[in-house]
């Protein structure tokens, strides 16, 4: 019977461990602010932890979406096969000023899911009070999104 119960437990385990996902194969970024916002993604292969992959900095501009099916339209060392998403670095603005930054991303990878920061306009000026929210999708193969609000 103690046999019988571990196993039980060495299983549900196994289930509980499977189920944190640790990439997506899709992206959505919204932009709700009214600044525009910088973002690089990074990721490795499906369901894999790891920033094997990174795409160039991105801007988008406010109110805009930004729709990625795979991640062969993300470009720089991605490959032309979709590969997994695991989360963005965030620029606090444009490469032209010096700024710093930080990552949000799948929490099952040690990334965290929310990264608040003032934004820099292309100016160099500041520009408003911003948070990028990672959230991920439900499985590997499904879309996760970035929000700047």
């Amino acid at each position: 019977m103690k046999k019988l119960y571990f196993m039980l437990i060495a299983l549900l385990c196994s289930f509980g461990l499977r189920a944190q996902v640790v990439s997506a194969l899709a992206l959505t970024v919204q932009n709700q602010t009214n600044c525009t916002q910088y973002y690089q993604i990074f990721g490795d292969e499906p369901c894999k932890c790891g920033s094997k992959y990174m795409s160039k900095v991105i801007a988008i501009n406010p109110g805009a979406t930004h729709t990625y099916p795979n991640s062969i339209s993300l470009g720089g060392s991605y490959p032309a096969m979709p590969k997994g998403i695991v989360g963005a670095r965030i620029p606090d603005g444009p490469a032209s000023c010096i700024t710093s930054g930080g990552t949000v991303g799948h929490q099952p990878c040690n990334l965290p899911p929310t990264y608040s920061y003032t934004s820099i306009a292309a100016t160099c000026a500041p520009c408003s009070f911003t948070r990028a929210t990672w959230i991920p999708g439900q499985n590997c193969e499904q879309m996760a999104r970035l929000i700047f609000q």
